[in-house]
């Protein structure tokens, strides 16, 4: 099915929605976005997902009048029409329109796109690629992704399927679209700064915290190369393995135990 677009204050068929050409989320990228799944007629995390999208609104300084009580019932009178299993709904607010190309409106433009979604198979690990670079904003889920998108071909070129951002100061920090962890000795560890704190990371950790020591610290490059097992979190991904990281193998390029262990809970506590 292909599913109306809503912009501003109606949903429109999608053939009709479209961007303003002086949106300063497309003459500049001022804009945040937030992305989350309707399975089976029912949003996902939706109110940390709202929490999140209204804190990156506000950082990043974009004037609108949506609540959160207006955007939840937007999303459930969307939910309350999905014809398919799986929806990936994806809920953009720029910085509206601009006269002068630089300087934001008064009145942000919003977006909400859904569309029919499959997850990844959670066997099928993902092999890094890491770059010394540190994202501006990495609390704020911004539209910002021309680091990762500029290098893309390098990634794709040496087989790889993702990136993996560190420092040499700070450590590593994420992926282009989603939280890092590693597991040592039984033992989860994950980035604690200049990261977006992933609403599907915040589940797995308390999900975690049950059955495995945690610690959330800086963590550098060497220890993620060494760990017995690599995984990320995200609402497109769940939990999957990381099979290698600059073609180095993570647990000779399987998914491993404690990976598969934190999907089945994930997967479990959703339904």
């Amino acid at each position: 099915m292909d599913y109306p677009i809503f912009i501003n204050d109606a949903w429109v068929p999608a053939e009709k929605a479209f961007v303003p050409m002086k949106d300063l989320g497309f003459l500049r990228g001022y804009g945040i976005f937030d992305f989350f799944r309707i399975m089976d007629g029912r949003p996902i995390f939706l109110s940390d997902h709202l929490d999140r999208f209204l804190s990156s609104a506000a950082k990043m300084g974009i004037q609108h009048t949506y609540t959160k009580e207006v955007l939840s019932q937007l999303i459930l009178d969307l939910a309350a029409t999905a014809q398919d299993a799986c929806l990936g709904v994806k809920m953009i607010l720029t910085g509206g329109l601009s006269m002068d190309g630089f300087n934001p409106s008064a009145n942000a433009n919003l977006y909400i796109m859904p569309s029919v979604f499959s997850f990844a198979d959670p066997n099928r690990g993902m092999h890094l690629k890491s770059f010394d670079f540190q994202r501006e904003m990495a609390d704020i889920k911004s539209l910002n992704y021309a680091f990762a998108i500029r290098n893309w071909a390098e990634v794709k070129a040496q087989g790889g399927d993702d990136v993996l951002f560190y420092t040499k100061a700070h450590g590593v920090s994420e992926a282009s679209r989603s939280n890092l962890f590693f597991v040592k000795n039984q033992v989860i560890h994950t980035p604690a700064h200049f990261i977006l704190e992933g609403i599907t990371r915040k589940h797995v950790l308390a999900l975690a915290e049950k059955h495995y020591e945690i610690r959330v610290d800086d963590c550098s490059l060497a220890d993620f190369l060494s760990a017995d097992e690599v995984f990320t979190t995200g609402s497109t991904k769940r939990v999957l393995p990381i099979f290698s990281i600059d073609q180095q193998a993570i647990h000779q390029g399987t998914r491993g135990p404690v990976t598969k262990h934190l999907y089945d809970l994930l997967v479990s506590y959703e339904s």
